[in-house]
């Protein structure tokens, strides 16, 4: 008995090993030359090949349960169907082409499906810059608890603090782009607190504006600080306010999860939460080289406010221009899952 099964296993091997040694060319090639080398019946030619050694790894397992003793033929199937699953289902590799996709179609798409989460983001933000604003004009004693000393008295002596950047502008404009990165990960990832953490740093930025912008007023230097603040805060300020947005989004996934478990409606949002702090980078980046480059140079104020007029109508233009699903998803690059089929997606080892 157990010389007929040696045999069929002989048998077995025989005929499907030029097909094993197919799909280990096919992957050879794959894995040094990438899937655009491939021609595209070689990559349906994968998918079917994946899709038999599969069954053949099963038929093996079914031999051996019945006293044969294929281990080592086991070990490369299940090596070889590894590697053609791993090659079939990987994501593909980021690229150029899909960063500017991601850019021009999806942050700004995903943005507009969630304009009522940065609405109230935007909410929070003036809720405490008007605190901020009043109460440090009405109450002296409220603008040392936020504002450093230092800072205090150059505003007192009449002067304003930014006018130092210039002389560190590389060295400034770095500093500044990973403090407003952080700033915006931490509104977005503090959403995971039930929305808490979120609030509390969208509105303390609020409330540090105001508190800023009253001692300014106070001081006769509101024009020179808006004339700062204004063209590098018109993107600054919108990108913080989307990661926040971002982090509401998180929130109501824990708080209101609806017909949902609430890990399965977390994940489901983090993936939309997730695009929106993603392109929030960019703005950040472009915002701090604003920031250390042009907003202290000494420029007339009418030039500055000219300049962040353009650069929020540019903005808007860009969140609200209409995105094309079909050019994004004609333009995204071929993978070889896309290549196989429906069959080889509803596949499993």
């Amino acid at each position: 008995m157990l010389y007929i099964m040696t045999q069929t296993i002989e048998s077995f091997i025989n005929r499907r090993k030029p097909r094993w040694e197919r799909l280990e060319g096919l992957l050879q090639a794959l894995e040094r030359r990438g899937a655009r080398k491939l021609s595209s019946s070689d990559l349906h030619d994968m998918g079917r090949l994946y899709r038999e050694a599969t069954a053949d790894l099963s038929r093996l397992q079914a031999f051996r349960q019945k006293g044969a003793d294929p281990e080592e033929l086991e070990l490369y199937l299940n090596e070889l169907v590894g590697r053609a699953y791993g090659q079939i289902y990987r994501n593909p590799a980021p690229t150029w082409t899909s960063l500017w996709l991601f850019l021009r179609f999806t942050f700004p798409r995903a943005f507009r499906e969630t304009i009522p989460w940065f609405l109230v983001s935007l909410g929070l933000f003036f809720l405490g810059f008007g605190y901020g604003f009043v109460g440090g004009l009405l109450d002296d004693a409220l603008i040392p608890l936020v504002v450093p000393p230092h800072l205090i008295q150059q505003v007192e002596k009449g002067q304003v603090w930014f006018d130092s950047i210039l002389a560190i502008k590389p060295l400034a404009s770095s500093m500044i782009m990973t403090n407003n990165i952080t700033v915006s990960f931490m509104a977005f990832a503090l959403g995971i607190t039930f929305g808490v953490g979120t609030v509390y740093v969208i509105v303390f930025n609020g409330l540090l504006l105001g508190i800023l912008a009253a001692l300014c007023y106070t001081h006769a230097l509101s024009l020179p600080f808006w004339s700062f603040v204004l063209p590098h805060g018109v993107i600054e300020l919108t990108a913080i306010l989307i990661a926040g947005a971002a982090g509401l989004l998180l929130a109501t996934a824990l708080i209101a999860p609806g017909d949902l478990p609430r890990g399965m409606a977390l994940v489901q949002k983090a993936k939309q939460s997730g695009r929106l702090a993603l392109g929030c980078i960019p703005l950040l980046i472009t915002a701090g080289l604003i920031e250390g480059f042009f907003s202290p140079a000494p420029l007339s104020p009418a030039l500055k406010f000219l300049a962040a007029g353009c650069l929020l109508l540019l903005l808007l233009f860009y969140l609200f221009i209409p995105g094309a699903t079909k050019a994004l998803s004609a333009s995204r690059p071929g993978t070889v899952q896309e290549s196989q089929g429906k069959g080889v997606r509803e596949t499993n080892p």
